[in-house]
């Protein structure tokens, strides 16, 4: 999980509340805190660290990578196949497609980043990428504040990390380059894809929230009377979770 907010007022809460379903919950942050043992991490490379915490929890079933800007419904994922990738492509507005043709700003060299991983890639990779790009000009910029590999497929989004090497590949634009290189869209599972999901937040958080999604973006939570809050919210789906409060 990554902490956009001050961990300090957070990171315990946010263990107690993930730490009942998940065996290890491990916080990054920008800043590092070793009395909460929080990692520091840059969210904008944080991608080619995920590696090291694969080897380091090479027994786990799979990875669920999470903003704190975004909330995970945990309920609502007991269908979903621990066997296939989660993200959030079909959700609207969370992945963008961008014409990159002429351009010579920021996208056009992300794009041409992504052209030179892509020719390096092993073939089953590129055929995968390929197919669901359609058009090299394209490229797709994913929010990625959620999503979820399996341990099958940890070695190939190494493999795919160690192809990018020093590259400066934008976590936005290297995660969504990575799912459509590991497998072929459709057949990533759609449990994701019903999520609550608006670029900005409306005035009111509660106004945003339902506890039939799958995971809500996106939401704040920076002190720990908004962890309160939202766990009581959270209590339609989990009526266990008035005991923490």
């Amino acid at each position: 999980m990554f902490c956009n907010g001050p961990v300090e007022r957070t990171a315990l809460e946010w263990r107690l509340l993930y730490g009942r379903i998940f065996k290890t919950v491990i916080i990054l942050s920008s800043q590092k805190n070793e009395d909460l043992a929080v990692e520091a991490r840059h969210l904008n490379r944080l991608y080619k660290h995920l590696p090291k915490i694969f080897d380091r929890y090479s027994s786990a079933e799979g990875f669920l990578f999470l903003q704190d800007d975004t909330i995970l419904n945990y309920w609502n994922l007991l269908q979903a196949d621990k066997t296939k990738l989660w993200i959030t492509d079909k959700v609207s507005k969370s992945w963008t497609t961008v014409s990159t043709d002429g351009n010579t700003d920021w996208y056009g060299k992300q794009a041409e980043m992504v052209r030179k991983v892509v020719g390096s890639m092993p073939v089953h990779f590129q055929v995968n990428y390929k197919e669901a790009m359609k058009s090299d000009r394209n490229l797709v910029v994913g929010s990625s504040e959620i999503f979820y590999i399996p341990q099958h497929h940890v070695t190939d989004y190494v493999d795919l990390v160690g192809l990018v090497g020093d590259l400066d590949i934008h976590q936005k634009v290297a995660i969504p380059m990575f799912f459509m290189s590991m497998d072929s869209p459709q057949n990533f599972d759609s449990v994701l894809s019903t999520m609550v999901y608006k670029p900005k937040p409306p005035p009111a958080n509660s106004t945003l929230y339902s506890a039939q999604a799958p995971a809500v973006h996106p939401w704040n939570v920076s002190s720990e009377q908004d962890f309160i809050k939202l766990t009581r919210i959270m209590a339609e789906g989990d009526p266990l979770l008035m005991e923490l409060v």
